[in-house]
């Protein structure tokens, strides 16, 4: 093959994909080149290779696209300035890529930059990891801890998604969390909070794989189809409900869920995108219950923070891998349909541990 080329994969929208070869990126003075080892299928890329989205009926999205931002990889090479990594490091990196030249980026705070483009999904976008190699700056890049694989790294991005949310709550020992929706996210979040030391962490959702994949994790799963999870959690916490709650699974109706098993003076943290318009909330309940309610999306230095947890607190994160491909074969895992069962599937590009 030739070394200046790569294959890539792209979604040309309306349920179609396909390989590419481009040129291999060459880094700039401040830039990263990373061998791609895994990359994760989110319900995101999904959402935009059927183009059955929001961001596709608005215009958000252009195709083709070459997805993917949930990624692990080995550093390949490294630009004269870069001055943290080194070839053969392991490695992965944020979902969104500042501009590196406006007043926040200069100084040093990428959280507040107002030229980010988007890792894989919608404009202004920034090529996806679905590809033998991928182009960072510098300040995007992380260092993975030795006891966490490059299979599981694979799961940062979701798990920093789900950090969003627990590093706002002031999980203890004594704490009930409960998460609804068996989604990677979801049991990202169920992990993430163990680790904060939460004595219960319950999650609610239908599928019975997935509920039997965050068992495996220490977490105890609510077959909803089976018992009224609000019940439950009020009998589990003798009558008091739970401290906190994080609802992932955007459906119908969980929102009043969440206000319905949430302590007074809990806190409820969405995380989860709605198709339909949410009309029934008693706001009153919110107001008299002095319920807190936080809306979830990732932000810049989550990742570094989820590395930390992962290196002190080591949880296994195989459980929520329940399906692999190598990347010749990566299209079916594309098409929601073929993947109900499914938490993460991990594409491997170069594999490595």
């Amino acid at each position: 093959m030739n070394k200046n080329t790569m294959k890539a994969f792209v979604g040309n929208g309306w349920g179609k994909g396909s390989f590419v070869d481009i040129p291999r990126p060459v880094p700039k003075e401040n830039e990263v080149l990373i061998k791609i080892a895994y990359c994760g299928v989110c319900g995101t890329d999904q959402d935009l290779f059927s183009s059955q989205c929001s961001f596709a009926e608005n215009g958000q999205v252009t195709y083709p696209v070459r997805l993917g931002h949930e990624w692990s990889g080995t550093v390949a090479e490294v630009g004269s300035a870069v001055t943290k990594f080194k070839a053969g490091d392991r490695v992965v990196g944020d979902n969104a890529v500042c501009c590196g030249e406006c007043d926040a980026c200069r100084r040093g705070d990428y959280g507040k930059c107002r030229n980010t483009r988007n890792v894989g999904t919608i404009e202004p976008v920034y090529d996806g990891a679905f590809a033998e190699y991928m182009i960072l700056p510098e300040y995007h890049v992380y260092h993975l801890p030795d006891s966490l694989s490059l299979k599981e790294a694979a799961l940062c991005e979701p798990l920093s998604v789900a950090q969003g949310a627990v590093k706002k709550m002031d999980i203890t020992k004594n704490s009930t969390v409960v998460i609804i929706g068996t989604g990677c996210i979801g049991l990202s979040a169920a992990v993430l909070a163990l680790c904060k030391g939460a004595e219960q962490v319950f999650l609610t959702g239908r599928n019975p794989v997935k509920l039997a994949a965050a068992e495996k994790l220490g977490v105890i799963p609510v077959n909803v189809k089976k018992c009224d999870a609000v019940s439950l959690i009020k009998e589990k916490t003798g009558g008091r409900g739970a401290d906190f709650v994080i609802e992932c699974s955007g459906a119908e109706g969980t929102i009043v869920q969440a206000m319905d098993m949430v302590m007074r003076r809990g806190m409820i943290a969405l995380i989860g995108f709605y198709e339909k318009k949410e009309r029934e909330i008693d706001i009153d309940k919110i107001v008299s219950n002095e319920i807190t309610i936080v809306g979830i999306m990732g932000e810049y230095g989550n990742i570094g923070e989820v590395l930390d947890v992962l290196g002190e607190h080591e949880p296994s994160l195989l459980p929520l891998i329940t399906a692999e491909l190598p990347f010749e074969e990566c299209e079916p895992a594309f098409m929601r349909q073929n993947t109900p069962d499914t938490v993460k599937t991990v594409i491997r590009i170069g594999g490595g541990n």
